[in-house]
Order: C-alpha cells, then sequence, then structure tokens
C-alpha cells in the first residue's frame, strides 16, 4: 500500500522477485534507487532476513506468511513459508543469468534465463536509505521513540498528500532505528477495518562460508518444470 511495497500474495511475490526489480526505475526519483552498486550486499557477506506478515481485515485476503531471504552481491534465495501451516509456498533462487521460481500453488518450477545477470531483491541497506529519505524529504514524519533490541528507533507516519498509496486513505506507521534507519516493523491499515497489514523484519549479516547459508533450492518432488528465455 505505501510508495514502494505493494500487497502480494505469496505467490505473486516470488514472481515478482524473478522480474527485473532492480533495472533503475522509481516511482519518485529523488528517492534511492533500486540496483544503485552502494546498496548491495559487501563483497564476500550475505545478508540474511526475515519477515512475518500478516494480512486481515473485512475486505482482505486473510494470510501470514513467512519470507527468508539469503542475499549476497550475486545470488539471492527467497523462501515463503505459510505461517499457520509450516508449509512452503513459493520459492526463488538466483545465480547468475539464471532464475528459479518454485510455486505449491501451480506445483511448477519456472526457470528463467537472462541476457544479464540480475538480483531483483533490494538489501536492507537500500531499504534503510528509503526510510532515512522519507523522513528527510517530508514523505513521513516522528511521531515518536521506542526501544527495539536494545537500540533506540524511531516511529515514524505517512504524511497524506506527500505518500503515494494505492489508497489515499490509509494510514502507514513504520518503526527504524534511529541511527541507521534499518527497517524494524511496519503496519499498514485503512480506516474502515477493511485491511490491515504488518510486518516484522529481522536481518543479520553472516559471512559467506557460514553453515547458516543456503542458495540452493529446496527439493520438489513430482513438480514440472518450465523453462523461458528472455
Amino acid at each position: 500500500m505505501n510508495l514502494k511495497t505493494p500487497i502480494l500474495t505469496t505467490l505473486t511475490a516470488a514472481l515478482v522477485a524473478a522480474t527485473p526489480a532492480a533495472a533503475g526505475t522509481n516511482l519518485n526519483p529523488d528517492l534511492p534507487m533500486p540496483g544503485d552498486a552502494k546498496y548491495a550486499v559487501p563483497a564476500g557477506k550475505v545478508e540474511h532476513s526475515v519477515t512475518v506478515t500478516e494480512v486481515s481485515g473485512s475486505k482482505a485476503v486473510p494470510s501470514h506468511t513467512r519470507h527468508e531471504l539469503w542475499l549476497s552481491r550475486n545470488r539471492a534465495r527467497s523462501v515463503f513459508t505459510d505461517v499457520e501451516t509450516g508449509k512452503v509456498t513459493a520459492e526463488t533462487v538466483v545465480a547468475g543469468k539464471e532464475t528459479r521460481t518454485s510455486s505449491a500453488e501451480t506445483g511448477r518450477v519456472t526457470i528463467h534465463r537472462t541476457s544479464r545477470p540480475s538480483i531483483p531483491f533490494n538489501s536492507s541497506l537500500f531499504e534503510a536509505a528509503v526510510q532515512r529519505a522519507y523522513v528527510e524529504q517530508g514523505i513521513t514524519k516522528v511521531t515518536g521513540e521506542t526501544t527495539v533490541r536494545g537500540r533506540r528507533a524511531l516511529v515514524v507516519e505517512n504524511v497524506p498528500g506527500k505518500w503515494r498509496s494505492d489508497d489515499p486513505s490509509s494510514k502507514t506507521v513504520a518503526v527504524v532505528d534511529a541511527e541507521t534507519y534499518a527497517l524494524y516493523a511496519r503496519t499498514t491499515s485503512t480506516p474502515d477495518g477493511a485491511f490491515t497489514q504488518k510486518e516484522s523484519h529481522v536481518t543479520s549479516t553472516l559471512q559467506g562460508g557460514s553453515a547458516r547459508v543456503r542458495f540452493t533450492m529446496g527439493k520438489h518432488p513430482g513438480a514440472k518444470v518450465q523453462r523461458v528465455a528472455r
């Protein structure tokens, strides 16, 4: 619902991950640009993030998902899990010019080949830069402070008229680190109770050779394989 993060189903999110999100397009040219090298994960490091999203409301399709992402400068793996059932609903693995996306809904693994390498996920550094720009440009305003994991954090809220949204009446409140502007949590809702999306974010940095780094796609027995060249 906000300027940068549309509301996506688990499957759609995974498929969007296979498109060139870092192609350098931006709704607001004054904000940080996706794909900018200065926001890339440092060489030899892997960013590991977990985002839990819950959607509810009288006009919403309820969902409760966990998105786990491993991201390096040239590789990525994204896994969506239904929190209620514990089942993996979608998975995307990116390596060089190849992107593999699996869907539990369709029972298919799609392999995309591109003409050049591209990582279609944004790092936490990029997200933090966007959050900082929002405040500095008056797109959001600081409405309070709190503490998250022992660190001082800011509570920020969208500013009507400057915040571009699918629904002008919606309200987005985020919690960001007071120093780095790393995103900790975000809630988007409409005043009539028709839609609410709550997100929590936890990110850590791993060494490239860590046993916790997982770039290999899981097994999907019985899945049909479709190849797409672009």
